[in-house]
């Protein structure tokens, strides 16, 4: 029964019916009672709604992923910006360093060249300066200040005092000293001061003659820089240009060696060398093979054979201590003799430096005589003139601010010269009527033109 009512209900349900509703989003209903059931409809129902939650929660999680994503890759891009941006200051830095290894380089090149450059010219003798004429003349015997009388006298009272005071400390015995100098009498005083007074006088006369030397010498070497640094500069412009052409000729300009220093002594291989070259060159070896046969060559050489290069080898290096002696002797000799040298050039600078400055003194002099007569002769035209002859009028300016002189006095009492006077211009400037004043300055120049024909009337008659 049951079969056959499933194929009864199975008939009653049209497919292409089914197929529309189904496409238009609605669910086909089965025309049989018997097989439609509530129950599964609900169910169905709920699972859809339940589906459409997880659904729209599986969206947000997407979106959130998405924009946390999102996040992540902007994170990343500035990272990589910052990377960008750190590669290319690495870059900048590392041109600038090229750059400055370059500058270096060239710098170190310029000196290099400098180092070569050896100048013709006889230096002087150079004027000591800062810390190393300080500690010369802490060295040297420098003269010493003469000692005042009360010092002499005490170096002879001293034992004295101190048997009369055994316990007494320096400071103690000073004040026990400077108390009986005190008492000495003006007789007993006499000989040490006139002591005192004869060295000193010696002592300003050496100090005045040192310092005399030293301003000379001064002079003398400001004079002789100036002619050095010309030469100098000439013989650098020449070495330069010398240089430049052998750097475009490819050439390089050998370091100079003392041709009096003795040769390096042979060794026993280079002696083995010099005795088999002349064989190999005559079998027409070729030279850059040559050193790798003789090599091989003393590397196979036995001890007995290698016997006589190791004798020429020792002769050489004999010959070569006994030279370098007599060129270490020499080269002593030559120093103390360029020593003395010196000395005479120092004593030779010193008579160019006086007579240099004794020139100096006497131009100064000549000055000094020429201003001195100048003021003389402006003082004898000063006090030739005739008291009687009238003075020169004055002027409106000074006619105002003579008169303003005295009100601003009164007013304010404490000002300087300079403020006044420029108080004064500064209210001649703001005057409007100066009228009053150019009549007064007017006046004054008729009653001083009439003056002075009196005054020539009467230098006439006499």
């Amino acid at each position: 029964m049951a079969t056959k009512r499933g194929k009864r209900a199975a008939k009653i349900v049209d497919p292409e019916k089914e197929n529309a509703t189904i496409g238009a989003g609605i669910i086909p209903m089965p025309l049989n009672k018997a097989a439609v059931k509530p129950k599964a409809l609900t169910v169905n129902n709920m699972s859809l709604e339940e589906e459409l939650e997880t659904m729209t929660k599986t969206l947000k999680q997407m979106s959130i992923e998405k924009e946390e994503s999102e996040a992540r890759l902007k994170l990343k891009e500035d990272e990589l910006q910052a990377k960008a941006a750190e590669a290319e200051r690495i870059n900048e830095q590392l041109k600038l360093s090229d750059e400055g290894k370059k500058k270096l380089e060239e710098k170190l090149r310029k000196l290099q060249k400098l180092k070569e450059f050896q100048p013709t010219l006889s230096l002087g003798v150079p004027p000591p300066s800062g810390d190393m004429a300080k500690k010369k003349k802490k060295n040297s015997n420098r003269l010493k200040k003469p000692k005042s009388a009360f010092l002499l006298w005490s170096k002879e009272q001293r034992q004295a005092v101190s048997e009369e005071h055994p316990n007494a400390s320096f400071a103690e015995m000073s004040a026990i000293m400077g108390e009986k100098w005190k008492s000495v009498s003006e007789e007993e005083r006499k000989p040490y001061l006139e002591r005192y007074q004869i060295e000193k006088d010696i002592y300003l006369k050496l100090v005045g003659q040192e310092k005399r030397e030293a301003e000379a010498l001064r002079l003398l070497h400001e004079e002789q820089s100036k002619k050095q640094g010309q030469e100098l500069l000439e013989q650098y412009l020449a070495y330069k240009k010398e240089a430049e052409d052998a750097e475009g000729n490819g050439k390089k300009k050998r370091k100079e060696k003392d041709p009096l220093k003795p040769k390096h002594p042979t060794t026993a291989f280079f002696a083995f060398c010099n005795s088999r070259r002349p064989a190999l060159l005559e079998a027409k070896t070729r030279i850059p093979e040559i050193g790798k046969i003789l090599g091989e060559e003393w590397k196979a050489l036995s001890d007995a054979k290698r016997v006589p290069f190791e004798k020429i080898a020792a002769t050489e290096k004999t010959r070569y201590a006994a030279e370098l002696e007599a060129y270490k002797i020499s080269k002593a000799e030559e120093s103390i003799a360029a020593e003395k040298e010196m000395e005479e050039k120092v004593k030779l600078e010193k008579v160019q430096a006086l007579q240099l400055f004794k020139q100096k003194e006497k131009t100064d002099q000549a000055k000094k005589l020429m201003k001195d007569l100048t003021k003389e002769k402006k003082k004898a035209k000063e006090q030739a003139k005739d008291p009687n002859k009238p003075k020169k009028p004055l002027s409106s300016y000074l006619i105002f601010s003579m008169e303003m002189r005295k009100i601003l006095d009164e007013e304010k009492p404490g000002m300087t010269f300079a403020e006044m006077n420029a108080l004064i211009a500064l209210k001649w400037k703001e005057t409007s009527d100066k009228q009053i004043w150019n009549d007064k300055a007017s006046a004054a120049k008729e009653k001083y033109t009439a003056e002075m024909e009196e005054y020539n009337k009467a230098a006439v008659m006499t």
